[in-house]
């Protein structure tokens, strides 16, 4: 089969852009408007990943962002509840009541170091670092108050919130994460699940009783449902009237 030809434009479209050498009949302003862009477009997209931050992440009671060098990728949320079951003659069973577990949750967030601070020098303290090697980046620093940030969240009990745009997962607490990294993601890059679970908040004193001298003189106290029941004939004293023998 034999081979078309393919003809070599006449004039070839070379971009004009940060990177691109430039060639005859370019003007220095277009380079210069290229740069521009290219600056512009880096701070748009530090704009748009900081306003996402405050409403994607896990936040304390005061709305502060607990892991401020992390970026939400996914979210998980799992809502389940158990019915109670008990078994019966000839192996069958029976169901009797509903009841909701505790809501799980799994926010998947990425570290490589940076902040969400508009602008970025991180490629300044990655060439400094090249020259330098004691030096130690402002990304590692950053993944190091990462780490040290999932260890205290997870020994601690405080309660925060998973905040999305939508709803928000209020009561939860830090109970483990799964922390990994892989060459073709990137060594730097970090990759944590963080898993949450719902506490639910209860009364410190569920019923009220009177305080006695000694313990065995506390009434009884009915703290679910009470159901009356029929008296037996055996249970009834008899009643003589007076006079009546």
């Amino acid at each position: 089969m034999p081979l078309s030809l393919v003809s070599l434009p006449s004039v070839w479209d070379i971009p004009v852009a940060v990177g691109v050498p430039a060639l005859l009949g370019q003007s220095i302003g277009a380079g210069a408007s290229a740069s521009a862009s290219t600056v512009l477009g880096s701070l748009l997209d530090d704009y748009l990943v900081s306003q996402a931050a405050q409403q994607w992440g896990i936040f304390d009671a005061s709305n502060s962002p607990v892991l401020t060098s992390g970026r939400v990728r996914a979210l998980d949320v799992q809502s389940q509840y158990r019915i109670s079951d008990a078994p019966l003659e000839n192996g069958s069973f029976a169901s009797y009541n509903k009841v909701r577990i505790p809501g799980q949750y799994m926010v998947e967030m990425l570290c490589d170091g940076s902040s969400t601070s508009l602008g970025n020098s991180d490629v300044i303290d990655t060439l400094i670092s090249a020259f330098d090697s004691n030096a130690t980046s402002s990304g590692q620093q950053g993944r190091t108050s990462f780490l040290a940030a999932l260890d205290g969240v997870v020994a601690d009990l405080n309660l925060y919130h998973v905040t999305t745009p939508e709803a928000t997962y209020a009561n939860v607490n830090v109970v483990g994460y799964h922390l990994r990294r892989e060459a073709r993601r990137g060594v730097t890059l970090l990759w944590a699940d963080v898993l949450l679970q719902e506490v639910r908040l209860t009364p410190s004193n569920l019923t009220t009783s009177v305080d006695t001298a000694q313990p065995q003189g506390q009434a009884q106290q009915n703290g679910g449902n009470v159901q009356s029941q029929a008296i037996e004939s055996g249970e009834l004293s008899p009643v003589t009237p007076a006079g009546y023998f």
